[in-house]
């Protein structure tokens, strides 16, 4: 019976060496069963010496198919010694037939007839003993030893179970039948022989083996049934496109969201080619990936367009995997789709918004350099004017100072040459472009902004405390942008303290060393700041003076961030307002 299971097993796996040689191994086991029983009623000499020589036949075919079982089933095995422990029973076949009476026997003398407890009789051979009997009986041992060894290395790797069930058995059986028939044979123990009865050890831990795996196999029958239901509803539910496509390029399975997208039935589009879902512009794409499919190496990643049955065309992204059958070979592979049409159209109303937001962005950058020039300009232009007016005035009064007029008209040219300065500088620094830098001492560029701004101060009747550290390190930076900076921050003090009572308007400058560059403050006795005006100082166009424009600490942020540095206003520690910046000094600069 374990025989006719197990080649009812091979003949659905013929791959299974397995279930081969324990086909071989049961019936070879049934088979010593038959010659075990006729050997127990024979009473003729030459019958039993033919039986006996059969007997050691298919005791042969037992142990050598049980050996190479064990190799198979284990994998442990040592092959040398299984290729050994066969071609020491080839040997022992031999010597079996060349001897009339087996290789037990060189000469069997009589037949016994004995009787057991219950009456029972059975027939047992009397006679010498073939030298070669040793050959059988040490294989029997090393066969022992070999099982032994194979179920030890297969414990230690874990296959605890089959080495323990399997290879236990094996070695009981081999303990059974190969301590029992030498004893027979010597004439020690009066029994029949019993190889056959020993071998239910196999067949109960093989058969104990058959059930296991028949309640693995419904355990793993329901596991698959709720993998493929899991899969079913993936498959159907799953908001991407999966077409399934043979080997040679046909549509064997689409999902419902497929359908939905591409406007085909299932009926429609099943068992026809896959390139009737490509337009013309991507056919040669297409069928260049189906071709690497159908060679077992699809594409991890392609885009194609999908063809819809009203002809619209959709743009997808494809993952690809192959499929497997049974016998581990390519039947087709899944294209996975994702539709990214919207998107596209997305990105490109993103990407033409971003154009219109550039466009509107150089416009306001237009506007900002507009107005950072009409602020900047104002100082020297208004010098220009006044000096003109001035100059006439003097003209006009007959008998002119030429010295004065020469004054004037040299202040004239001086704040030209200024406003052109200033709108070279402006145009750099909006269009990012390179600032022409120098080395320079930023008190001497300091004392050149107050002296500028001398007359328009003493007007005002603005105290100038200026507070320089002797050892003040030159900076690099751009010396008209610094100044402008400077006047700008000079200015603003100056406006900020037209509130503030004659003989009490004071602005000191301070410039200090500050780790590897110079800082700069600007301290005024102002009315101060306002805590909702420190966030928003430097913002453009932000302004406190009805009169004002707003760009002139944005510009000064944007000279000292272009200059490496860094700009900020606080409350002065003796009221009014402190603005400070700092520059990199010229060594810390080249370094």
């Amino acid at each position: 019976m374990l025989g006719l299971m197990h080649l009812l097993l091979w003949l659905n796996d013929r791959r299974s060496v397995s279930y081969a040689l324990s086909v071989l191994m049961s019936f070879a086991a049934a088979t010593v069963a038959l010659v075990e029983l006729s050997l127990l009623n024979t009473l003729s000499v030459p019958e039993y010496s033919r039986l006996l020589q059969w007997q050691n036949l298919w005791v042969c075919v037992l142990l050598v198919s049980m050996v190479w079982l064990v190799y198979a089933h284990l994998g442990t095995a040592r092959r040398w010694l299984a290729a050994t422990i066969t071609a020491m029973w080839s040997l022992t076949l031999v010597v079996n037939f060349a001897y009339p009476a087996s290789v037990v026997f060189s000469e069997i003398s009589e037949l016994r007839r004995i009787s057991t407890f219950r009456d029972e009789s059975f027939t047992l051979a009397i006679g010498i003993a073939n030298p070669w009997k040793l050959l059988p009986d040490l294989a029997t041992v090393v066969i022992l030893l070999y099982v032994i060894d194979a179920a030890n290395r297969s414990w230690r790797r874990g296959a605890r179970r089959p080495a323990g069930l399997f290879g236990g058995s094996v070695v009981l059986f081999m303990v059974l039948a190969g301590i029992h028939a030498p004893l027979v044979d010597a004439g020690v123990v009066a029994t029949p022989y019993m190889v056959s009865f020993a071998f239910l050890a196999i067949v109960l831990a093989m058969s104990y083996e058959l059930v296991s795996d028949a309640v693995r196999v419904s355990r793993y029958a329901r596991q698959i049934e709720a993998n493929e239901r899991r899969w079913r509803s993936l498959l159907q539910k799953v908001q991407l496109a999966i077409v399934g496509v043979t080997p040679g390029g046909e549509i064997d399975y689409v999902n419902p969201f497929f359908e939905r997208i591409s406007g085909y039935g299932a009926n429609d589009i099943l068992g026809r080619p896959a390139t009737a879902l490509a337009p013309p512009a991507d056919l040669q794409k297409l069928e260049r990936a189906l071709q690497q499919a159908g060679q077992g190496d699809p594409e991890p990643h392609s885009e194609w367009t999908l063809l819809c049955a009203n002809g619209e065309q959709r743009k997808m992204v494809w993952s690809s995997v192959s499929l497997f059958d049974g016998e581990g070979a390519v039947s087709g592979f899944l294209g996975i789709g994702e539709d990214v049409t919207e998107r596209l159209r997305s990105r490109a109303e993103l990407q033409r918004t971003q154009r219109e937001i550039e466009r509107l962005r150089r416009v306001g950058a237009l506007g900002e350099l507009a107005s950072a020039l009409a602020h900047e300009l104002n100082q020297p232009l208004t010098a220009i004017l006044s000096n003109a007016q001035a100059a006439r005035r003097f003209m006009a009064g007959g008998d002119p100072d030429l010295g004065e007029l020469r004054e004037i008209i040299d202040d004239i040219i001086r704040d030209d040459k200024r406003a052109g300065e200033v709108i070279h500088s402006m145009r750099a620094m909006v269009r990012k472009g390179e600032i022409d830098r120098e080395s320079f001492a930023v008190d001497a560029a300091i004392e050149e902004v107050i002296s500028m701004l001398g007359s328009e101060l003493d007007g005002q009747g603005i105290t100038i405390i200026l507070d320089f550290d002797p050892a003040l390190p030159e900076v690099q930076a751009g010396r008209v942008e610094i100044q402008q900076v400077m006047m700008n921050l000079v200015l603003n003090a100056a406006n900020a303290m037209t509130q503030t009572p004659a003989g009490q308007r004071e602005i000191k400058i301070a410039a200090c060393g500050d780790g590897d560059g110079v800082r700069v403050t600007v301290h005024d006795t102002g009315r101060g700041l306002e805590p909702e005006e420190q966030g928003r100082l430097f913002d453009p166009f932000f302004t406190t003076r009805p009169e004002g424009l707003g760009m002139g600490l944005a510009i000064c942020r944007r000279i000292i961030d272009s200059h490496g540095g860094r700009i900020w206003a606080r409350d002065g520690k003796r009221g009014g307002a402190a603005f400070s910046f700092t520059l990199p000094a010229a060594k810390a600069a080249a370094a």
